[in-house]
């Protein structure tokens, strides 16, 4: 992992998107949780945050067209690494506390000889260093998933903070007439973050 530079988001549009709420883990003393989406800098439409029965569990779906990049002779260049960063916000029933526990990803791949597609994902929570995911993709895999455990951090209790997430798909190639694209884009695909969580002691 590496840290990542410049990790500031720009918001698009004014506001902040309505809350998604987790529904409840059955008859359990675990808290609910719902999350702002507090910043996005893709464009409209493009992912969607979708619950899990799993409160602490949520996956990104992106959309068929805006998130696959590809090359080939007739592909535009910035078609080559598409990529999405926003910002969420979690807010529990009761008063606890969060950490980044896990990032699985899965899509699809469609590569060519001396073509490879690149994965990445970055997290970092507000204030503090970013790091950095990455998988290479090699033809000719036709389906990727990838599980990637990150150390848990928990912040203070009492403390706010969001945390961003970028994806970014890439395809390189060192000959112009190859082609090949992956994506994350089909309905059982895309990103599936998780959290741990614990309550904080009474004041």
């Amino acid at each position: 992992m590496k840290n990542i530079k410049n990790a500031a988001l720009v918001a698009i549009g004014a506001g902040v998107l309505p809350l998604l709420t987790a529904p409840p883990a059955s008859a359990t003393s675990k808290p609910e949780i719902s999350i702002t989406i507090a910043t996005i800098s893709c464009a409209a439409g493009s992912m969607n945050l979708l619950p899990d029965s799993d409160p602490g569990r949520f996956r990104i779906r992106f959309s068929t067209w805006d998130f696959a990049a590809s090359v080939g002779k007739d592909v535009p260049a910035e078609k080559a690494r598409k990529s999405c960063r926003f910002s969420l916000i979690f807010h529990f029933s009761v008063p606890s506390t969060w950490a980044l526990e896990s990032i699985s990803s899965r899509g699809t791949a469609d590569l060519e000889p001396e073509v490879t597609g690149k994965v990445t994902n970055e997290y970092q929570v507000s204030s503090t260093p970013g790091h950095e995911i990455s998988h290479v993709i090699n033809a000719p895999t036709r389906t990727w998933n990838f599980e990637d455990e990150t150390p848990l951090v928990f912040l203070p209790c009492g403390a706010e903070r969001s945390l961003i997430l970028k994806t970014q798909l890439q395809v390189e190639t060192t000959d112009p007439a190859k082609a090949g694209s992956i994506s994350l884009d089909s309905p059982d695909e895309g990103a599936t973050y998780s959290i741990a969580y614990k309550k904080c002691p009474a004041p």
